[in-house]
């Protein structure tokens, strides 16, 4: 700073450009496919895909090949990192519902997080998805599934599922890349894509739905009643796809009506701190240049709290307890405890009027 004798404040700044970085996001799909003879891919093989190019060097559009080319386009197109597909089938056949679990099992066992969803509408299946996505949830695997239903089936499914990692769609929609064909598969592809590569506190309210061009309308009641139960509603609005608002089936806790993990939100926004904590603390014990105490690793997992709260993703949150278990010294045990904040989705208005 140049150095001056008139009285006054000075200052210098320098202004440093970062470039944001985004977290990779994955999607996770399987289903009936049609395979290129030449390319030999066996059924229920996991197959990692970057691109709308990839996916033609591999599959074909014929029988329920169609459906699965038009899921995985609208899923690539997102602007994911990437996906990986396990073609259930190879040769166009749809596959049978007791065909799924060993191929959603393998899409599960994948490290990465991301969205899944499969190509079946049975509720013996969607049971399987749900509960091998809490599974790879607990084990380091965050994932959300998105699953297509019938409407007349969409409340009780819902119900049944009742999990905050479910999200359910029942409207039939055109997508552009399908023609004229409509599917449900094609509102829980869009919805899939749009959570695969958005913010955990993003706005779902009036989300345009990338690939869909049409959806099945429906009356004001059903959407009501639809939402109230844990299912996800879209809508047409001036010529565009849009999302009403994205719920997911938990809607109940022992029992009881439950509302705190209805809005996606909710998950998403844990699953991103917990992921932040683990990935630093992971990094510490790779070090091995760095010796470190209890009170270091309890600042690290505060620095990351702060870096959430700043985010507005944690409202408060108490400082971590950081200690040595007592079956096992070489076993640290951290302690979080952290108020989540909220994404607002209505505004109540009221107006108090004097004449």
């Amino acid at each position: 700073m140049k150095k001056s004798y008139r009285p006054g404040v000075y200052s210098q700044y320098d202004i440093i450009s970062k470039p944001k970085s985004y977290e990779q996001r994955y999607a996770f799909f399987c289903g009936g496919a049609k395979v290129k003879e030449e390319k030999n891919i066996p059924a229920n093989t996991v197959v990692q895909l970057h691109s709308v190019e990839e996916l033609k060097e591999y599959f074909l559009e014929e029988g329920s090949g169609k459906v699965f080319c038009s899921i995985a386009r609208m899923l690539l197109e997102s602007g994911i990192s990437g996906l990986y597909v396990v073609p259930i089938t190879t040769d166009g056949s749809v596959p049978a519902a007791e065909d799924y679990a060993a191929a959603i099992q393998k899409l599960c066992e994948i490290k990465k997080s991301g969205v899944i969803l499969c190509d079946n509408s049975e509720q013996s299946v969607l049971q399987v998805l749900k509960d091998k996505t809490q599974e790879a949830s607990q084990n380091q695997r965050e994932r959300v599934a998105v699953a297509a239903v019938s409407k007349s089936d969409a409340q009780s499914f819902a119900q049944s599922l009742n999990c905050e990692r479910m999200v359910l769609c029942c409207q039939e929609s055109g997508s552009s890349f399908a023609g004229e064909e409509k599917s449900v598969l094609f509102s829980a592809a869009a919805v899939a894509a749009m959570l695969a590569v958005s913010q955990p506190d993003d706005r779902f309210y009036s989300r345009k739905m990338e690939g869909l061009i049409s959806t099945e309308e429906l009356e004001e009641s059903e959407i009501e009643t639809l939402l109230q139960s844990g299912v996800t509603v879209l809508e047409e609005v001036e010529s565009e796809v849009v999302c009403i608002r994205c719920v997911t089936t938990r809607t109940q806790t022992g029992g009881e009506e439950d509302i705190t993990f209805v809005s996606i939100n909710t998950v998403l926004m844990i699953d991103d701190i917990i992921r932040a904590v683990r990935v630093q603390l992971s990094a510490l014990l790779k070090d091995s240049r760095i010796r470190f105490s209890e009170d270091s690793i309890a600042s690290q997992v505060a620095v990351i709290l702060d870096e959430k709260e700043q985010q507005g993703f944690i409202t408060e949150f108490e400082p971590p307890v950081v200690y040595a278990s007592e079956e096992d010294p070489t076993v640290c045990v951290v302690e979080l405890e952290f108020h989540l904040a909220s994404v607002p989705s209505q505004i109540y208005l009221t107006a108090h009027i004097s004449i």
